[in-house]
């Protein structure tokens, strides 16, 4: 890939990160997030400890200054708010469902309502018969708790897959999935208006434009080098011309016309953004315009970078 193509954010290293929140030595305690040196990210450090694993983030198209936030599998049904600079707003309980494996959240607009989709769609072991979707009135205070308008049920026509990577197309209303342990990817895609209680998902094709890992990344790292091009997180933009596909190493972004396909956008060459290497990069997401995207960590302290994608 071309120096050209590349959309740089200087890392930070995760133990300086660490310490700046420990002693103080950067803002991120009192609200103001760190600038990352010579880049066009900065990084922050969420205020609520209880967002620990951070498997699930969307930038709420109600209020451009909320993030949401949802944790890995055994956590709370529940969702984190936050600000652009990690302070605390609030928490939202979703009732009657549990957090099996939530690994992804997308937001999507329909009839000038904003909604949220919980992914439970994680399946680390490849075992579920089913993974479920669920959909959410977007809430307009991040406070109190709130029941699913509905909850989909999903079957892979070709056998449980492991997915971390989830978005919504507003115009076609599809779910796709893009599972994480296929080499390469293996793209799905599910109606949300189905009137079936269970959904079969369609297998679109392979998505083959991320970087496998390098010589680099499998010395620096003997035992899980070999997962860094993972995908972890996946995004559109409200308009559907941009896609954001995030993995342990970067994040990826696409660009899609009117007349191509999301398989075909994202077999086309990305731009690479360069992401701090965090402990575990499992979250991220893209504003509605597509040009501003958050992404996280597990792991405490729970770090985002903020980096603008022009």
């Amino acid at each position: 890939m071309s120096k050209a193509n590349r959309i740089p954010s200087q890392p930070l290293p995760w133990r300086l990160l660490c310490l700046a929140a420990l002693f103080g030595l950067s803002a991120c305690t009192s609200g103001t997030p760190a600038a990352v040196p010579d880049g066009p990210g900065r990084i922050l450090t969420l205020q609520n400890t209880e967002i620990d694993e951070a498997s699930g983030l969307v930038v709420s198209r109600t209020d451009h200054q909320r993030l949401w936030l949802h944790n890995d599998s055994g956590g709370a049904a529940r969702l984190y708010a936050v600000d652009p600079n990690g302070q605390d707003l609030g928490q939202v309980d979703i009732r009657g469902v549990a957090n099996t494996d939530w690994e992804d959240m997308a937001t999507y607009t329909m009839g000038g309502a904003h909604f949220l989709l919980v992914a439970d769609v994680g399946d680390n072991n490849g075992i579920r018969p089913a993974v479920r979707l669920h959909v959410l009135a977007e809430p307009e205070t991040p406070s109190g708790e709130l029941a699913p308008l509905r909850s989909l049920t999903v079957v892979y026509p070709d056998g449980p897959r492991d997915c971390e990577a989830v978005a919504v197309d507003d115009a076609a209303l599809s779910v796709y999935l893009l599972t994480k342990r296929d080499t390469p990817p293996r793209l799905y895609r599910v109606p949300l208006n189905t009137g079936l209680p269970v959904a079969s998902a369609e297998f679109l094709g392979t998505v083959e434009s991320i970087p496998a890992p390098t010589a680099d990344d499998l010395t620096d790292d003997p035992e899980f080098g070999q997962n860094r091009s993972q995908p972890t997180a996946m995004s559109f933009s409200a308009a559907g011309d941009r896609a954001l596909i995030v993995t342990y190493k970067d994040a990826y972004l696409y660009t899609r016309s009117e007349d191509e396909s999301w398989l075909q956008a994202l077999n086309r060459a990305p731009r690479v953004v360069d992401l701090p290497q965090f402990a575990q990069t499992e979250a991220g997401g893209l504003n509605a315009a597509g040009d501003l995207t958050f992404v996280g960590s597990e792991q405490l302290p729970a770090a985002l970078v903020e980096i603008a994608l022009p």
